[in-house]
């Protein structure tokens, strides 16, 4: 039978905005204080893997959300699979739906979307938006948008991607977690790199195509420690910094590990496999 006319709370304009002005309330008495990150892409989407090759997240919002998951992490947490240690930790959030449109320009984003990312610095890690649900108590009052969004979250698996959102807490754990390679210098170089600057190879740094950025650099060693490597630097040529113009020529350099990791053996593998391999065969795996 039809409802009635009197009591239909499937129309209650006034209502609508009193559950919504509640919900931001509570968020902002018993939520956290979070920084958003979208996504920017640096290159064409892959369409086999549906991936960006080159991610980027260069704006950092600050925002309020509610931690649904407030005991613990959810999901498989540490476990060893075939493929080594893994970490999956598991989360859920909730954002205003206001809220988010108030300090996120809409010509960034209208919604939150997956693969974006989420700093909290409560406990200092990087999260990444895995589900994005967009249905959440938009019947209550009639609404037929969401007064909130339901965000699943996971910790941030890096790999490679570009983080210069002026943050130094969040840049930090982006730059300590990149590959990185040392190359050696010869002497006679001038000037010093700066931290974070990209460094080429080349006429002009325009037209280049070999180009790195510092992760660290000892002049007294001079060793260069460079992270994000496009192209293959050559040796006894130029290392030129884009901003502080240092000029070194390299020497040598390892680029089968990572200088940042303990647990690097790629080159005693390479080296074992070469007693055991004969290279100079025309079918070293095989019968001949």
């Amino acid at each position: 039978m039809p409802t009635s006319v009197y009591f239909n709370n499937q129309n209650a304009t006034r209502e609508q905005f009193l559950v919504e002005d509640l919900i931001i309330e509570s968020i902002k008495n018993h939520g956290i204080d979070i920084y958003y990150m979208p996504r920017e892409s640096q290159s064409t989407l892959d369409e086999l893997f549906g991936d960006d090759p080159v991610k980027t997240y260069t704006k950092a919002y600050p925002l309020d959300m509610y931690l649904e998951t407030s005991n613990d992490f959810e999901g498989n947490q540490e476990f060893f699979s075939k493929f080594g240690l893994e970490i999956q930790k598991e989360a859920r959030v909730a954002v205003a739906r206001r809220t988010f449109e108030r300090y996120v320009p809409t010509a960034v984003r209208n919604v939150p979307k997956e693969g974006d990312l989420i700093y909290m610095p409560i406990q200092a890690k990087l999260l990444e938006i895995k589900r994005v649900e967009e249905e959440k108590n938009f019947f209550q009052a009639g609404k037929t948008a969401p007064y909130m969004y339901g965000l699943s979250i996971e910790t941030f698996k890096y790999n490679g991607e570009l983080f210069n959102t002026g943050i130094e807490l969040i840049d930090a754990i982006a730059d300590a977690r990149a590959i990185g390679v040392d190359y050696n210098l010869a002497a006679g170089g001038a000037g010093t790199y700066d931290l974070n600057e990209i460094v080429y190879q080349g006429a002009a740094f325009a037209n280049s195509t070999v180009r790195g950025i510092v992760s660290d650099w000892n002049i007294g060693t001079r060793v260069l420690r460079l992270r994000n490597v496009k192209g293959e630097f050559a040796a006894n040529v130029a290392i030129k910094g884009s901003a502080s113009f240092a000029q070194w020529t390299l020497s040598s350099s390892n680029t089968m590990e990572d200088a940042t990791s303990d647990y690097e053996d790629n080159v005693r593998i390479e080296t074992e496999a070469d007693n055991i391999l004969d290279f100079t065969e025309a079918n070293p795996f095989g019968e001949p």
